[in-house]
Protein backbone atom coordinates (compact mmCIF):
# COMPACT_ATOMS: atom_id res chain seq x y z
CA UNK A 1 0.00 0.00 0.00
CA UNK A 2 1.22 3.09 -0.84
CA UNK A 3 0.66 6.34 1.47
CA UNK A 4 2.75 9.18 2.67
CA UNK A 5 0.20 10.76 5.45
CA UNK A 6 -1.80 12.81 3.32
CA UNK A 7 -4.11 12.28 0.84
CA UNK A 8 -6.15 8.82 -0.01
CA UNK A 9 -4.44 5.48 0.44
CA UNK A 10 -3.49 3.56 -2.80
CA UNK A 11 -3.97 0.27 -2.08
CA UNK A 12 -1.85 -2.33 -4.91
CA UNK A 13 -2.36 -4.93 -6.77
CA UNK A 14 -0.95 -8.31 -4.31
CA UNK A 15 -1.81 -5.88 -1.42
CA UNK A 16 -3.82 -7.73 1.76
CA UNK A 17 -6.81 -6.14 2.26
CA UNK A 18 -6.87 -6.98 5.93
CA UNK A 19 -3.67 -5.91 6.32
CA UNK A 20 -3.76 -2.59 5.21
CA UNK A 21 -7.63 -2.41 6.85
CA UNK A 22 -6.25 -3.12 10.20
CA UNK A 23 -3.23 -0.26 9.26
CA UNK A 24 -5.61 2.08 7.98
CA UNK A 25 -7.92 1.95 10.93
CA UNK A 26 -4.61 2.70 13.81
CA UNK A 27 -3.01 5.80 11.59
CA UNK A 28 -5.54 6.92 9.50
CA UNK A 29 -8.06 9.83 10.02
CA UNK A 30 -10.07 9.48 7.30
CA UNK A 31 -12.28 6.79 5.64
CA UNK A 32 -11.87 5.97 1.80
CA UNK A 33 -8.32 4.16 0.18
CA UNK A 34 -8.11 3.49 -3.55
CA UNK A 35 -7.56 0.74 -5.42
CA UNK A 36 -6.97 0.11 -9.28
CA UNK A 37 -9.94 -2.55 -10.64
CA UNK A 38 -12.99 -3.47 -10.03
CA UNK A 39 -13.43 -7.20 -10.11
CA UNK A 40 -15.63 -9.32 -8.27
CA UNK A 41 -12.57 -10.66 -6.08
CA UNK A 42 -10.96 -7.34 -5.30
CA UNK A 43 -14.84 -6.32 -4.17
CA UNK A 44 -15.12 -9.45 -1.94
CA UNK A 45 -11.05 -9.01 -0.40
CA UNK A 46 -12.17 -5.63 0.53
CA UNK A 47 -15.51 -6.57 2.22
CA UNK A 48 -14.11 -8.86 3.81
CA UNK A 49 -11.32 -6.70 5.41
CA UNK A 50 -13.84 -4.79 6.94
CA UNK A 51 -14.16 -2.33 4.13
CA UNK A 52 -17.71 -1.26 2.44
CA UNK A 53 -16.91 -1.55 -1.31
CA UNK A 54 -17.78 1.61 -3.20
CA UNK A 55 -15.85 3.16 -6.30
CA UNK A 56 -15.62 6.32 -8.11
CA UNK A 57 -14.90 7.36 -11.56
CA UNK A 58 -12.23 9.55 -11.87
CA UNK A 59 -10.33 11.69 -15.03
CA UNK A 60 -6.85 10.32 -15.38
CA UNK A 61 -4.07 10.92 -18.48
CA UNK A 62 -5.46 8.35 -20.41
CA UNK A 63 -9.35 9.39 -19.92
CA UNK A 64 -11.80 8.71 -17.23
CA UNK A 65 -11.26 5.80 -15.00
CA UNK A 66 -13.35 3.67 -12.46
CA UNK A 67 -11.47 2.69 -9.32
CA UNK A 68 -12.42 0.68 -6.13
CA UNK A 69 -13.11 3.14 -3.13
CA UNK A 70 -12.98 0.85 0.08
CA UNK A 71 -14.72 3.03 2.74
CA UNK A 72 -13.38 2.41 6.39
CA UNK A 73 -15.69 4.07 8.54
CA UNK A 74 -14.54 6.52 11.02
CA UNK A 75 -18.02 5.32 12.98
CA UNK A 76 -20.10 2.44 12.26
CA UNK A 77 -23.98 1.96 13.39
CA UNK A 78 -24.16 -1.87 14.67
CA UNK A 79 -27.14 -4.09 15.81
CA UNK A 80 -28.18 -6.95 16.98
CA UNK A 81 -30.95 -7.66 14.66
CA UNK A 82 -32.71 -9.40 17.98
CA UNK A 83 -32.90 -5.93 18.89
CA UNK A 84 -33.93 -4.26 16.15
CA UNK A 85 -37.06 -2.43 16.69
CA UNK A 86 -40.12 -2.82 15.25
CA UNK A 87 -42.91 0.03 15.37
CA UNK A 88 -46.36 -0.55 15.77
CA UNK A 89 -46.82 1.89 12.50
CA UNK A 90 -44.59 -0.80 10.49
CA UNK A 91 -46.22 -3.85 11.64
CA UNK A 92 -49.47 -2.75 10.68
CA UNK A 93 -48.15 -1.36 7.32
CA UNK A 94 -46.83 -4.64 6.82
CA UNK A 95 -50.24 -5.91 5.98
CA UNK A 96 -49.79 -4.04 2.94
CA UNK A 97 -46.87 -6.32 1.52
CA UNK A 98 -45.26 -9.21 0.63
CA UNK A 99 -41.46 -9.65 1.28
CA UNK A 100 -38.34 -11.55 -0.58
CA UNK A 101 -34.88 -12.27 -0.57
CA UNK A 102 -32.60 -12.81 -3.83
CA UNK A 103 -35.67 -12.83 -5.50
CA UNK A 104 -34.70 -9.61 -7.60
CA UNK A 105 -31.11 -8.95 -7.04
CA UNK A 106 -30.77 -7.29 -10.89
CA UNK A 107 -33.96 -4.95 -10.15
CA UNK A 108 -32.87 -3.88 -7.04
CA UNK A 109 -29.63 -3.25 -8.18
CA UNK A 110 -31.20 -0.88 -11.31
CA UNK A 111 -33.76 0.99 -8.36
CA UNK A 112 -30.43 1.53 -5.80
CA UNK A 113 -28.89 3.46 -9.12
CA UNK A 114 -31.86 5.23 -10.28
CA UNK A 115 -32.46 6.69 -6.94
CA UNK A 116 -28.41 7.26 -5.69
CA UNK A 117 -27.09 7.94 -9.03
CA UNK A 118 -24.12 6.15 -10.20
CA UNK A 119 -21.41 8.61 -8.48
CA UNK A 120 -20.29 5.63 -6.17
CA UNK A 121 -22.52 3.15 -8.01
CA UNK A 122 -20.41 2.46 -11.21
CA UNK A 123 -21.25 0.50 -13.85
CA UNK A 124 -18.14 -1.74 -13.06
CA UNK A 125 -19.45 -2.29 -9.43
CA UNK A 126 -22.61 -3.16 -9.85
CA UNK A 127 -21.42 -5.55 -12.48
CA UNK A 128 -19.12 -7.37 -9.79
CA UNK A 129 -22.56 -7.11 -7.07
CA UNK A 130 -24.30 -9.19 -9.70
CA UNK A 131 -21.14 -12.01 -10.17
CA UNK A 132 -20.78 -12.05 -6.26
CA UNK A 133 -24.56 -12.52 -6.17
CA UNK A 134 -24.52 -15.35 -8.08
CA UNK A 135 -21.95 -17.39 -6.77
CA UNK A 136 -23.24 -16.38 -3.52
CA UNK A 137 -23.17 -20.16 -2.38
CA UNK A 138 -19.49 -20.99 -3.36
CA UNK A 139 -17.89 -17.41 -2.26
CA UNK A 140 -17.29 -16.10 1.02
CA UNK A 141 -18.96 -13.59 0.47
CA UNK A 142 -22.53 -13.56 -0.09
CA UNK A 143 -24.70 -11.00 -1.90
CA UNK A 144 -28.05 -10.79 -1.15
CA UNK A 145 -31.13 -8.68 -2.57
CA UNK A 146 -34.06 -7.89 0.00
CA UNK A 147 -36.94 -6.89 -1.55
CA UNK A 148 -40.46 -5.79 -0.63
CA UNK A 149 -43.60 -6.12 -3.00
CA UNK A 150 -46.91 -4.31 -3.16
CA UNK A 151 -49.71 -6.04 -4.89
CA UNK A 152 -51.29 -4.21 -7.78
CA UNK A 153 -54.43 -5.92 -8.96
CA UNK A 154 -52.93 -8.86 -11.03
CA UNK A 155 -49.28 -7.77 -10.69
CA UNK A 156 -47.19 -7.13 -8.00
CA UNK A 157 -44.87 -4.06 -7.82
CA UNK A 158 -41.04 -3.88 -6.45
CA UNK A 159 -41.55 -0.72 -3.73
CA UNK A 160 -38.77 -1.05 -1.16
CA UNK A 161 -35.53 -3.43 -1.25
CA UNK A 162 -31.92 -3.04 -0.54
CA UNK A 163 -28.26 -4.69 -1.28
CA UNK A 164 -25.89 -6.50 1.31
CA UNK A 165 -23.64 -9.23 1.86
CA UNK A 166 -23.38 -11.83 4.61
CA UNK A 167 -19.91 -12.46 5.81
CA UNK A 168 -20.15 -15.31 9.29
CA UNK A 169 -22.88 -14.04 10.70
CA UNK A 170 -22.92 -10.39 10.03
CA UNK A 171 -24.91 -9.09 7.88
CA UNK A 172 -24.44 -5.16 6.31
CA UNK A 173 -26.67 -3.08 4.72
CA UNK A 174 -25.02 -1.48 1.19
CA UNK A 175 -27.33 0.43 -0.56
CA UNK A 176 -31.16 0.23 -0.61
CA UNK A 177 -34.36 2.30 -2.29
CA UNK A 178 -37.78 2.94 -1.51
CA UNK A 179 -40.82 3.90 -3.95
CA UNK A 180 -43.47 4.77 -1.48
CA UNK A 181 -43.88 6.42 2.09
CA UNK A 182 -43.51 4.15 4.56
CA UNK A 183 -41.93 1.03 2.64
CA UNK A 184 -38.58 1.23 3.38
CA UNK A 185 -39.49 1.15 7.50
CA UNK A 186 -41.46 -1.93 6.52
CA UNK A 187 -38.36 -3.53 4.52
CA UNK A 188 -36.08 -2.87 7.33
CA UNK A 189 -38.28 -4.16 9.93
CA UNK A 190 -39.16 -7.22 7.99
CA UNK A 191 -35.42 -7.47 6.96
CA UNK A 192 -34.25 -7.68 11.13
CA UNK A 193 -36.66 -9.98 12.23
CA UNK A 194 -35.50 -12.26 9.01
CA UNK A 195 -31.90 -12.10 10.14
CA UNK A 196 -32.64 -12.48 13.72
CA UNK A 197 -34.77 -16.03 13.34
CA UNK A 198 -31.59 -16.75 10.73
CA UNK A 199 -28.97 -16.31 13.74
CA UNK A 200 -27.17 -13.25 12.42
CA UNK A 201 -25.33 -11.53 15.39
CA UNK A 202 -24.57 -8.16 13.73
CA UNK A 203 -25.98 -5.70 11.80
CA UNK A 204 -23.75 -3.73 9.60
CA UNK A 205 -25.82 -0.33 8.56
CA UNK A 206 -23.27 1.73 7.55
CA UNK A 207 -22.98 5.39 8.33
CA UNK A 208 -25.06 6.68 11.17
CA UNK A 209 -28.10 8.45 10.06
CA UNK A 210 -31.38 9.27 12.00
CA UNK A 211 -33.75 6.08 10.55
CA UNK A 212 -30.87 3.74 11.30
CA UNK A 213 -30.40 5.03 15.34
CA UNK A 214 -34.27 4.77 15.52
CA UNK A 215 -34.22 1.10 14.43
CA UNK A 216 -31.77 0.39 17.68
CA UNK A 217 -28.04 0.77 15.82
CA UNK A 218 -25.38 1.86 17.91
CA UNK A 219 -22.33 4.38 16.83
CA UNK A 220 -19.56 3.05 17.25
CA UNK A 221 -15.66 4.19 16.73
CA UNK A 222 -13.22 1.84 14.48
CA UNK A 223 -11.37 0.46 17.65
CA UNK A 224 -14.76 -1.21 18.97
CA UNK A 225 -16.48 -2.11 15.86
CA UNK A 226 -14.08 -3.59 13.47
CA UNK A 227 -13.50 -6.45 16.37
CA UNK A 228 -17.29 -7.14 16.52
CA UNK A 229 -16.93 -7.74 12.83
CA UNK A 230 -14.19 -10.04 12.58
CA UNK A 231 -15.98 -11.77 15.53
CA UNK A 232 -18.56 -12.84 13.08
CA UNK A 233 -17.09 -12.84 10.33
CA UNK A 234 -15.04 -15.93 11.72
CA UNK A 235 -18.07 -17.41 13.45
CA UNK A 236 -19.53 -20.63 11.99
CA UNK A 237 -22.45 -19.69 9.56
CA UNK A 238 -23.96 -22.67 7.58
CA UNK A 239 -27.04 -22.26 9.16
CA UNK A 240 -27.23 -18.77 8.61
CA UNK A 241 -26.45 -18.84 4.99
CA UNK A 242 -28.57 -21.64 4.68
CA UNK A 243 -31.25 -19.37 5.34
CA UNK A 244 -30.80 -16.14 3.83
CA UNK A 245 -28.29 -17.29 0.54
CA UNK A 246 -30.88 -19.03 -1.29
CA UNK A 247 -33.95 -17.39 -3.65
CA UNK A 248 -36.90 -17.35 -1.68
CA UNK A 249 -40.39 -16.19 -2.77
CA UNK A 250 -42.61 -13.70 -1.61
CA UNK A 251 -44.48 -13.98 1.84
CA UNK A 252 -46.50 -11.89 3.62
CA UNK A 253 -44.63 -9.22 5.53
CA UNK A 254 -46.90 -8.90 8.27
CA UNK A 255 -46.90 -12.84 8.81
CA UNK A 256 -43.00 -12.91 8.92
CA UNK A 257 -43.32 -10.06 11.75
CA UNK A 258 -46.04 -11.84 13.39
CA UNK A 259 -44.15 -15.34 13.66
CA UNK A 260 -40.88 -13.28 15.18
CA UNK A 261 -43.23 -11.64 17.87
CA UNK A 262 -44.50 -14.99 18.76
CA UNK A 263 -41.27 -16.32 19.18
CA UNK A 264 -40.07 -13.55 21.83
CA UNK A 265 -43.47 -14.04 23.34
CA UNK A 266 -42.46 -17.93 23.71
CA UNK A 267 -39.00 -16.74 24.93
CA UNK A 268 -37.01 -18.11 21.91
CA UNK A 269 -33.59 -16.47 21.82
CA UNK A 270 -32.78 -16.85 17.93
Amino acid sequence: MRWDGTGLPYIEPGDDFTECAGFLADAYDDEYALFSSIEPDSVEAAAKAGFMPMAVRLDTPTGPRSFLLPKLHLERCLLDPRLARVTRTASRESARYSFSLNAAFHDVALACVETHGNDWLVPELVDAFCVLHDGRAVRRVGFISVELWKAQERNTELVAGELGYLIGTAYASLTGFSRVSGAGTVQLATLGVTLAAAGARVWDLGMPIGYKLRLGGRVLPRARFMPMLRRAYEAGASSVRAALLPAAEAVSARGVIDMASCRLRKGDDR
